[in-house]
């Protein structure tokens, strides 16, 4: 059985620059109606990536002055809530899935490489509108060098006594010592 989202919103907008944003200011006021706002970075740099990468595919090319535009094409930014991930989609009139070579390594510091090393799960499929690029989230809190933060929990057990050394070990250790220092 499949989850279901507990929350969801979504927003359209035309495959323009200015999408990229507008993609920003969604993500942060979402994040923080969900009070996820710990994923609001993370969240934030996937949702340029692939919001850039549907503006590459489907919008104006860049040196396209703005009363030269003649089409508008449009993009669906969507952001599902589950349990523990959220999904950010970008649904753009691209009639292709992204589709890499099986072979390409993607560095970590850009693009896909950066989508890559954020998101736990990512992908492409063509939908009845176009193609949707999706990544999903983990849901939990980092610390500064993005690892999962878990709060301390007291242990059930009461705390461990130090075992006391019976006298009779300590003159051995002793015997040992004085044996040593005579060497």
């Amino acid at each position: 059985m499949r989850e279901e989202p507990r929350f969801h919103d979504s927003l359209d907008l035309v495959a323009l620059p200015t999408a990229i944003p507008v993609a920003r200011m969604f993500i942060a006021d979402t994040l923080r109606r969900w009070h996820a706002l710990f994923i609001e970075d993370h969240m934030e740099a996937v949702a340029v990536e692939l919001v850039t990468l549907s503006i590459d595919a489907t919008g104006p090319a860049e040196e396209t002055s703005w009363s030269d535009i003649t089409e508008l094409n449009p993009i669906r930014l969507r952001m599902l809530g589950y349990q523990r991930h959220i999904v950010f989609e970008v649904t753009d009139a691209h009639p292709e899935a992204l589709a890499l070579a099986d072979n390409v390594e993607l560095p970590p510091d850009s693009g896909l490489g950066l989508v890559d090393a954020l998101a736990s799960n990512w992908g492409s499929s063509v939908a009845p509108r176009g193609r949707v690029i999706w990544a999903e989230l983990a849901v939990y809190e980092r610390t500064e060098v993005g690892l999962p933060y878990r709060p301390r929990k007291p242990s059930p057990k009461p705390p461990h006594r130090p075992l006391t050394t019976p006298p009779r070990d300590l003159d051995f250790l002793a015997r040992v010592r004085d044996g040593l220092e005579r060497l």
